[in-house]
């Protein structure tokens, strides 16, 4: 007796999404890095249901159309472009999002059917922003002989990009070793604030010149204090 074996061979295909998600409503969402150039922001509707979908039927045969009026995007069928010359995520971000961890742009495409695309840009950040101080200097008044470790709050300095970029530390850039001996920055909750390490005593030093900086996360360095 001869023994029969069938063989079944498996193809999986990872990361494949098919087309019975895409029937009546299609979700395409688009990553781009801010301040791309203008001419490469378009994108070929087709093209990407196809990648979405591994199949052209019936995308092909459509005609792509706003379901409103867009003040970001418009459509030369099947080509979806961006309106403006500039996408800067802050500007875009800062009009409409509150949220710091994503920046995107959505809209509803229809077509002659009953097919909808709901689409998705989101807007990847860049350290395109130094941080800043509001003034080029303060005066501050300080007691002597304050208790050790006591702490004056400062200015802080601003940077409007996400918080993968925005200030990271502050730091003196006085070359005089007695400013570091006596004073420290402390950075905590996005409160500045400034710490004695020794008592200060006036009849040996009447006023101290602090020269500080804010450094982010992309090691732009923002105006000195």
């Amino acid at each position: 007796m001869i023994n029969s074996y069938i063989i079944i061979i498996l193809f999986i295909l990872p990361n494949v999404v098919f087309s019975y998600d895409c029937r009546e409503i299609c979700n395409l969402t688009i990553y781009v890095n801010e301040n791309t150039p203008h001419e490469q922001l378009k994108w070929n509707l087709i093209d990407l249901l196809y990648n979405r979908t591994l199949t052209l039927f019936p995308f092909e045969h459509y005609q792509y159309s706003l379901s409103n009026p867009s003040d970001y995007f418009q459509i030369e069928s099947p080509i979806l472009k961006f309106r403006l010359q500039e996408l800067d995520r802050e500007k875009i971000c800062n009009k409409i999002f509150f949220n710091d961890d994503e920046c995107s742009l959505q809209l509803q495409i229809f077509t002659q059917t009953s097919f909808i695309i709901l689409f998705k840009l989101i807007i990847l950040d860049i350290n395109d922003w130094k941080p800043y101080f509001e003034n080029d200097h303060i005066h501050v008044n300080i007691r002597e002989n304050l208790p050790i470790n006591y702490r004056i709050q400062l200015p802080v300095a601003y940077d409007h990009d996400s918080l993968k970029y925005n200030i990271d530390y502050y730091q003196f850039i006085n070359e005089d070793y007695l400013i570091k001996d006596l004073f420290e920055l402390e950075n905590f909750h996005d409160v500045l604030r400034l710490k004695l390490l020794k008592k200060l005593d006036c009849e040996q030093t009447n006023n101290y010149q602090l020269e500080i900086i804010a450094v982010d996360k992309g090691g732009l360095k923002s105006n000195v204090l």
